[in-house]
């Protein structure tokens, strides 16, 4: 009997360490601990995955990968998913990523992206697929924002003139990627960044809008966006068909009531991050 307690408590102990293994790599909004990867060379900020091969992680929630890199100049945010619900509450309702050097989910310093959509101009049609839904992006979302305490917009920037910060959205088939840089310290060419203490972990958190926050970002697909956008792309930056070729102001049905809550539920994931050292190469 001794010997079978023995067994059963071992069983026991066993699951609740399973079960605790899936908590913590499944990306609960609880906090989960990394540390990000060194990068060496340059990190080139294109919407592609490329030079995110190593060093995932993968939150159930939202369907997302993503991964945490740095040097001593910056850090590299990547998230990618295939999960349309969760591409539409990026690109539909804006996305912001927080960045506490203090380890917690103080929101005193972020980037908002995308946000304000504009129509694309023509000539979409003329580029191979995944150009394409680049180039509809970039036209798209041309502006990111700095934001600060209690979310005050602190500066606007085109995308390509904000300094030391680099974003891009971009689309491989299925899959909707963001790209993010950011710097680590703050010099006169760099006058928004991270700033972390050496050797102490930085907090970072994904943020989505909702569609009915009055500073949502993206676009209101609610509102009756048509999807026959110039090049045959749609709203998440591909040619795949939207629900009944429109999308609803919120009847029931394909894109509607249900579709609609579905948007306005927002996306929180926060990263207790530690930084790579050279060393660590």
């Amino acid at each position: 009997m001794v010997k079978r307690k023995r067994r059963d408590g071992r069983k026991h102990f066993f699951f609740s360490s399973m079960l605790l293994m899936l908590i913590l790599f499944s990306g609960c909004s609880s906090g989960l601990q990394l540390t990000s990867d060194w990068q060496q060379g340059v990190m080139n900020i294109d919407g592609r995955d490329a030079d995110w091969q190593t060093g995932l992680y993968y939150d159930k929630e939202s369907d997302m990968v993503y991964g945490i890199r740095n040097d001593d100049q910056y850090v590299y945010v990547m998230l990618k998913t295939q999960n349309r619900s969760t591409q539409r509450q990026i690109v539909s309702n804006g996305l912001t990523i927080w960045f506490d050097k203090e380890n917690g989910k103080n929101q005193n310093f972020g980037i908002h992206y995308p946000m304000n959509r504009r129509e694309p101009r023509g000539g979409l049609s003329e580029e191979p697929g995944e150009e394409r839904s680049n180039t509809f992006f970039d036209q798209s979302f041309p502006e990111l924002e700095v934001m600060g305490p209690k979310k005050e917009v602190l500066q606007q920037f085109p995308t390509l003139d904000a300094p030391g910060i680099r974003v891009k959205l971009g689309r491989l088939g299925e899959t909707l990627l963001y790209e993010l840089r950011v710097p680590l310290k703050k010099t006169s060419e760099h006058p928004f960044a991270l700033e972390p203490v050496s050797g102490k972990r930085v907090g970072i958190e994904f943020e989505t809008g909702s569609s009915q926050s009055n500073h949502a970002g993206g676009m209101h697909m609610g509102s009756g966006f048509r999807p026959g956008n110039p090049g045959g792309i749609n709203a998440l930056g591909d040619d795949t068909p939207a629900e009944g070729g429109r999308m609803s102001t919120g009847g029931e049905g394909p894109g509607g009531r249900n579709a609609a809550m579905e948007r306005t539920k927002q996306m929180e994931l926060w990263l207790s991050v530690q930084l790579a050292r050279p060393s660590a190469r």
